[in-house]
């Protein structure tokens, strides 16, 4: 099958360029595959191009079969479910997804025993657990570590407060009461102090 061809006004058009620049380049409609074939029989050549009405369907002759030249889809829209907005029904659409709407469902996460809190202790890891290695240098043992087990603000501020709770504020201790008092040793007599102090005297 050739190309193009331009003719002059008043040029004869012979039987074979007809058939080739004209006939064999238009677009054939036949009502069906069937037809096509009855009709064209052995003159079917390469680059051919017909239309099948049964099935509304524009196809070419590779040279060895008949191939469709476009397929029409069947979706008609494209709907934002649920978390996504956008969609359209024709041209480019896009769908626009809302992270915060997404939630994981708990049959996928029903093995999972940690808390919240525990989990959140995993924030900022941004690779595999080679990120645990700031603990390097660390020489404690693990029955060591444990004693800081329920610390929960600086270890000198609880002691403190452990003290105050169990012996109260030594210094403003009331008269009578059961708490630790100062223990003096000395040679002298007796002198100032509070309810409750010690005070020896031994002889040298």
């Amino acid at each position: 099958m050739s190309g193009y061809k331009a003719w002059s006004i008043g040029e004869v058009v012979e039987a074979g360029d007809f058939q080739t620049y004209i006939q064999n380049q238009t677009v054939m409609k036949f009502a069906d595959a069937a037809g096509r074939t009855s009709e064209i029989g052995d003159s079917v050549s390469e680059g051919m191009l017909s239309y099948l009405v049964s099935t509304e369907s524009l196809e070419y002759y590779d040279g060895a079969v008949w191939q469709s030249i476009a397929s029409e889809g069947d979706i008609t829209a494209v709907t934002a479910g649920t978390a996504l907005t956008g969609g359209g029904t024709s041209g480019a659409v896009t769908l626009n997804v809302d992270l915060s709407a997404i939630t994981i469902p708990a049959s996928q996460i029903s093995d999972l025993t940690a808390t919240a809190a525990e989990l959140n202790i995993l924030d900022g890891v941004t690779a595999d657990a080679t990120e645990l290695n700031v603990l390097d240098g660390i020489t404690s043992t693990t029955a060591e570590l444990n004693y800081t087990d329920g610390v929960t603000s600086a270890i000198q501020t609880q002691l403190d407060g452990k003290v105050d709770e169990v012996n109260g504020a030594v210094t403003t201790a009331a008269t009578g009461s059961n708490v630790v008092r100062n223990i003096t040793l000395s040679t002298s007599a007796p002198s100032g102090g509070s309810d409750g102090d010690v005070w020896l005297v031994y002889e040298v």
